[in-house]
């Protein structure tokens, strides 16, 4: 267990120890504790790989936990070791009491270091590169090299500036006092990557190393001797830490006869003088062999340069070929092809129960094995999480990289390989691009069930308010049929009533009259005096009444619409009213205007009924005009006063019932009414449009 595969420090001691697995029958998985949203610049941690390493059948347990020791507390490290209680644990770095610890002997490396830089090369003015704030081997380091500086500069003042083991944060930290004022001769890194770091941004701005700036590192990993110049360090006993570890557990399950005191003996620390504190060369001091070292550092870098392009380039097309889809199974297929160019012998991807949202169950959805590839997806298949694959890790191979898949806060699965490729890099860019492709793949296909859920659902409710609105619409047309009938009935009513009153009521007040005639003649005889005021008193009377009872079986019953059509019956409509009430009706006929549909006569006629009724009674207009017009498309009938006119209200109070009468009316006949009314008068109109053929 650690937390970076592609950190060379890390990467040393994992292949230390595969190197003495090699002689026992084990499988030795690397879980990696960082990923691309967890790592942050200070190398923040979670705890994805602790919690799927407990969830697995696991013998025994490695854990670097000196590089643990930047991100988690010794408090929060001791929890998760306790959940290994019940195998053995080796702990590299930090003490702890269920755990075998291995930690170098580094004491006198600083030191040693420290006074070279003073007495062989005259440094004064001192910057020490450390790790993070409280990490135990930093700060021994940083102790040591302080007492040492003081003792041999009692004078001088050292600034400390954490870095926290990262070279991008030296480089940012270099840059940052280069930017202020520069006056340092010499720069002790507490690791080489710090070095590194800083040996860049003092080039970069044409401060020179080693003729202006003595820089040195620790750990010596194997880009030390490749940096130009090559860089000063302490060299550590690595590789050995990983093969003492998995000697330990080897004695532990008992296939070796390794005692604890030799595991732990010899794991000492030495100075490696090399070009960037100042020496030409750390093994003759010529400077023929200086270029010969630095020819031959060149070679190798143009090597390492030539693999690593190599293998991005690989990179580059599986990162191509899977942006290109959102489906699983062509990620997964484009995954499988990219990695067998890679070298990489298996591999398999696997993602966490979706249900659960726990690691116990997984679902395998891309097993490489060779040139067989298996692809599971989209629905995988399940297993238990402690195998780590549904039938266990294959025996063929001796070691896997085991690389969580974490988007976010989400778990999402594991990502496990074999560690064929040479570049240590690969794995962690492979996780990446995995945990990527993989999640939009999945938002993608839950995007597409989401559609179909919501496609569905549309059509539901589609279908259930087409269903209505057919329901609705038969509502209506019953409604208005119903209505139209009613209608129909009304006008049948009114026309049966004012035929009754024409042809029978008037008939008899006829009869009545003729009667006071026959009576006034009967008086005169029998010699009555008031006989003629009699009979001519009821005679009017009855004459007047049979007139009104007329003009009401009239506007019951308009018999002139049949008989001589709509113009005729209107004017004869303006005649009677003028005739009762008073000459102030004026009726305007353009010529030509002509109506032979027989509903919109009875309708326009009713219109016009009701709207001259209604200026009479309440406008208390002087003057109302009718007007009859037309143009190519439609026919307009108007009536106008210049009566005191009425408020139109807004709501569902906005018309009377004569109102809403008259507009049911004109929409019976496809027409349009329209009020306008002011202090100055009131027109009513409506327009109808010429039906087709007519």
């Amino acid at each position: 267990m650690a937390t970076q595969f592609d950190e060379y420090y890390q990467n040393l001691v994992f292949h230390g120890a595969l190197e003495e697995a090699r002689r026992y029958p084990v499988q030795l998985i690397f879980y990696e504790g960082s990923n691309t949203n967890t790592l942050s610049k200070a190398g923040a941690l979670d705890d994805t790989a602790f919690n799927l390493a407990a969830k697995t059948q696991l013998d025994g347990l490695i854990v670097m936990t000196n590089t643990m020791g930047s991100s988690f507390s010794r408090e929060r490290i001791g929890g998760y070791l306790a959940s290994f209680s019940h195998i053995p644990i080796v702990s590299i770095g930090l003490p702890f009491e269920n755990a075998f610890t291995l930690c170098p002997q580094a004491s006198g490396g600083m030191a040693q270091l420290t006074s070279h830089l003073v007495r062989e090369h005259g440094r004064k003015i001192f910057l020490f590169l450390a790790g993070p704030k409280g990490h135990p081997e930093s700060e021994a380091r940083k102790a040591e090299f302080v007492s040492t500086l003081a003792e041999l500069l009692p004078q001088a003042e050292p600034t400390v500036v954490y870095a926290d083991f990262l070279e991008e944060r030296a480089y940012e930290r270099t840059l940052s006092l280069i930017e202020q004022d520069w006056c340092f001769d010499a720069v002790v890194a507490a690791n080489d990557q710090m070095a590194f770091g800083s040996i860049r941004a003092l080039e970069e701005n044409a401060i020179h190393v080693p003729s202006q700036v003595s820089v040195t590192g620790f750990d010596d990993i194997p880009y030390s001797v490749l940096s130009i110049p090559a860089l000063t360090t302490i060299h550590q006993p690595t590789s050995e830490l990983g093969r003492r570890a998995v000697q330990y557990l080897a004695s532990e399950w008992k296939l070796n006869l390794f005692d604890q005191s030799h595991i732990v003996a010899d794991l000492t620390t030495d100075v490696v003088i090399r070009q960037s504190c100042g020496c030409m060369n750390a093994a003759t001091g010529s400077a023929e062999s200086a270029v010969a070292q630095l020819q031959v550092s060149l070679r190798k870098l143009f090597s390492l340069q030539v693999g690593e392009r190599s293998r991005s380039g690989v990179l580059r097309r599986i990162e191509a070929a899977v942006v290109r889809t959102f489906k699983l199974e062509e990620i997964l297929s484009e995954l499988a092809r990219g990695l067998r160019r890679l070298g990489i012998r298996f591999a398999a991807v696997v993602m966490i129960d979706e249900q659960s949202k726990g690691t116990d169950r997984s679902s395998l959805y891309m097993h490489l094995a060779g040139d067989e590839v298996t692809i599971l997806a989209p629905n995988g298949q399940q297993f238990s999480t402690s195998t780590l694959l549904p039938q266990g890790l294959p025996d063929d191979f001796q070691a896997y990289v085991c690389e969580p898949l974490q988007f976010g806060s989400e778990q999402m699965g594991y990502f496990i390989c074999t560690p064929d490729a040479n570049d240590m890099h690969v794995y962690a860019t492979l996780r990446d691009l995995i945990t990527t492709s993989m999640k939009g793949a999945l938002i993608m296909s839950l995007e597409k069930d989401r559609e179909l859920t919501l496609q569905r659902e549309v059509n539901k409710r589609t279908g259930e308010l087409t269903s209505a609105n057919k329901l609705l619409k038969k509502e209506i047309a019953q409604r208005k049929e119903l209505e139209r009938e009613l209608l129909e009935v009304s006008n049948n009513i009114m026309t049966r009533i004012g035929q009754d009153i024409h042809d029978d009521l008037c008939q008899d007040l006829a009869g009545l009259g003729m009667l006071a005639a026959t009576l006034e003649s009967t008086l005169k005889k029998n010699g009555s005096p008031s006989a003629q005021q009699l009979a001519k008193l009821i005679s009017e009377s009855a004459l007047r009444s049979a007139y009104t009872a007329k003009q009401i079986a009239r506007d019951l019953f308009p018999s002139d619409l049949q008989d001589n059509g709509f113009v005729a019956s209107v004017m004869q409509l303006v005649k009677s009213k003028n005739l009762t009430d008073g000459d102030t009706i004026t009726l305007e006929v353009q010529p030509g205007f002509q109506i032979d549909d027989k509903e919109q006569s009875i309708q326009l006629y009713r219109i016009i009924q009701e709207a001259l009724n209604n200026a009479i009674k309440h406008a208390k207009a002087s003057h109302i005009t009718v007007r009859l017009s037309c143009d190519a498309h439609s026919m307009l009938v108007e009536v106008a006063d210049n009566g005191v006119g009425f408020e139109l209200k807004k709501g569902k109070s906005a018309a009377g019932m004569g109102l809403k009468i008259l507009t049911y009316r004109a929409n019976l006949i496809g027409g349009t009414l329209h009020f306008s009314s002011t202090s100055q008068g009131t027109v009513v109109s409506c327009r109808v449009g010429f039906q087709e053929g007519v």
